[in-house]
Protein backbone atom coordinates (compact mmCIF):
# COMPACT_ATOMS: atom_id res chain seq x y z
CA UNK A 1 0.00 0.00 0.00
CA UNK A 2 1.27 3.45 -0.79
CA UNK A 3 1.03 6.00 1.96
CA UNK A 4 2.26 9.56 1.99
CA UNK A 5 4.59 10.68 4.72
CA UNK A 6 3.97 14.41 5.36
CA UNK A 7 6.92 16.56 4.42
CA UNK A 8 8.81 14.08 2.25
CA UNK A 9 6.94 14.89 -0.98
CA UNK A 10 6.68 11.25 -2.06
CA UNK A 11 4.69 8.13 -1.33
CA UNK A 12 6.41 5.27 0.43
CA UNK A 13 5.32 1.66 0.79
CA UNK A 14 4.21 0.88 4.32
CA UNK A 15 2.31 -2.09 5.68
CA UNK A 16 -1.41 -1.42 6.16
CA UNK A 17 -3.09 -1.21 9.54
CA UNK A 18 -3.44 -4.81 10.81
CA UNK A 19 -7.15 -4.13 11.42
CA UNK A 20 -7.78 -2.81 7.89
CA UNK A 21 -10.47 -4.72 5.98
CA UNK A 22 -9.45 -6.02 2.54
CA UNK A 23 -12.28 -6.27 -0.01
CA UNK A 24 -11.01 -8.65 -2.71
CA UNK A 25 -14.10 -8.80 -4.96
CA UNK A 26 -13.05 -12.44 -5.51
CA UNK A 27 -9.92 -11.32 -7.36
CA UNK A 28 -6.35 -11.30 -6.10
CA UNK A 29 -3.09 -11.63 -7.97
CA UNK A 30 -0.23 -11.37 -5.49
CA UNK A 31 3.36 -11.25 -6.71
CA UNK A 32 6.58 -12.57 -5.25
CA UNK A 33 8.96 -9.85 -4.09
CA UNK A 34 12.04 -11.68 -2.92
CA UNK A 35 10.82 -14.20 -0.34
CA UNK A 36 7.56 -12.32 0.31
CA UNK A 37 4.22 -12.87 -1.40
CA UNK A 38 2.79 -9.35 -1.75
CA UNK A 39 -0.65 -8.11 -2.76
CA UNK A 40 -0.57 -4.48 -3.87
CA UNK A 41 -3.62 -2.69 -2.49
CA UNK A 42 -5.05 0.80 -2.49
CA UNK A 43 -7.35 2.65 -0.07
CA UNK A 44 -11.07 2.51 -0.86
CA UNK A 45 -14.33 3.80 0.57
CA UNK A 46 -15.24 3.00 4.13
CA UNK A 47 -11.67 2.65 5.43
CA UNK A 48 -11.15 -0.52 3.39
CA UNK A 49 -8.43 -1.69 1.02
CA UNK A 50 -8.91 -3.18 -2.45
CA UNK A 51 -6.39 -4.94 -4.69
CA UNK A 52 -4.65 -2.43 -6.97
CA UNK A 53 -5.55 -4.52 -10.01
CA UNK A 54 -9.28 -4.40 -10.82
CA UNK A 55 -11.06 -7.72 -11.49
CA UNK A 56 -12.93 -6.31 -14.48
CA UNK A 57 -10.91 -3.52 -16.12
CA UNK A 58 -12.41 -1.56 -18.99
CA UNK A 59 -10.86 -2.89 -22.21
CA UNK A 60 -8.70 -0.48 -24.15
CA UNK A 61 -10.57 1.12 -27.01
CA UNK A 62 -13.92 -0.33 -25.82
CA UNK A 63 -15.88 2.53 -27.43
CA UNK A 64 -14.02 2.56 -30.74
Amino acid sequence: MLRHRPGDGAGIALPPDPDARLVTRDHVRPQWQGDDLVLSATPALGDTLVPFEAPDPTPCCADH
